[in-house]
């Protein structure tokens, strides 16, 4: 996929140095309508397909906090678009520009905010280790990319300017509501924005989203991140057919031949799962399914058959 068909074409005219300063100066850098609605609707359209995992031999999304949130994490391995624009030559020389030449795709994902969580306020340069199960900052610093496939009204993104210039100071990475209330009220910047428009910021900035009531409103968001530290990643599960082009830097850049190092994120079970029209569908029809094997075979013909619930 062309970038002309990811990016709109002011986007793609941006001078990768502004951004470079811009983050440098306030933490973070935002552009409106950055990405085209063809490339909006080709993800929604993938996400469409891997809905939830109930013993579904595919790649799919899981539930978390229940139901707070829904996560796809390996859309490499389902979206050929979201493969494009995260390779693309525009998203790794932004990367490269801020960080330097040696980069590595450290995490990614398709997800969804529900009213009713409750986000703290936190840092991201800290990664979760497979071995010890704990968590451990990072040095390097990194860019977060976040770009909006739902029109935000609510539920924004928000960020405290400046404070990737402090945050590492400190030895923790999470920060409360009263907190932040207290010290770096003026320096919150909300991001209410249309779709498409993408965030770009320091692993270092103290940010959250927003949280929200509204049960009727659904913030669907993708994001990724970048380091410059290259010793740990997330694992990457990518389908193939979409490696039709691979120099040295795209090696480097997804972490081909080094280990992940870090688990996937987040750790999810069914009792990270909510009871809703997603869940009680599919539970329901097994539930009924196993109920109906215990009948005479040719009751259970006409009954499975009538219902389809093969």
């Amino acid at each position: 996929m062309e970038q002309s068909k990811i990016f709109n074409e002011e986007f793609l005219k941006l001078d990768t140095k502004s951004i470079s300063n811009e983050i440098k100066k306030n933490g973070f850098f935002s552009f409106d309508n950055a990405l085209n609605d063809n490339f909006i609707n080709s993800i929604n359209n993938d996400v469409k397909k891997n809905g939830l995992s109930l013993n579904n031999n595919d790649v799919a999304g899981v539930f978390l906090d229940q139901g707070k949130q829904y996560i796809l994490t390996h859309m490499f391995a389902i979206s050929k678009s979201f493969f494009q624009c995260l390779t693309s030559k525009k998203i790794i020389d932004i990367s490269s520009d801020y960080l330097g030449e040696e980069i590595r795709l450290k995490s990614f994902r398709y997800y969804e905010n529900f009213a009713g969580g409750n986000m703290p306020w936190h840092t991201d340069n800290r990664i979760n280790l497979p071995d010890t199960g704990k968590g451990k900052n990072i040095e390097k610093e990194g860019l977060i990319f976040l770009a909006y496939i739902s029109d935000v009204e609510e539920g924004e993104f928000q960020y405290i300017k400046g404070s990737h210039k402090w945050s590492i100071k400190n030895k923790h990475n999470d920060y409360s509501a009263d907190e932040v209330e207290k010290n770096y009220k003026n320096d919150i910047v909300g991001f209410k924005k249309p779709k498409g428009s993408i965030l770009i910021y320091s692993t270092y900035g103290v940010h959250r989203a927003k949280p929200f009531s509204n049960k009727n409103f659904i913030r669907k968001n993708i994001l990724f991140r970048v380091d410059a530290d290259t010793e740990y990643a997330e694992p990457v599960i990518i389908r193939t057919e979409f490696l039709n082009f691979v120099d040295d830097k795209i090696k480097q850049y997804l972490g081909f031949g080094k280990k992940s190092g870090q688990e996937t994120w987040p750790k999810t079970g069914l009792e990270t799962m909510p009871l809703n029209k997603k869940t009680f569908i599919p539970i329901s029809r097994w539930f009924a399914a196993r109920l109906i094997d215990k009948l005479p075979g040719f009751f259970r013909r006409k009954i499975k058959n009538f219902f389809d619930l093969h």
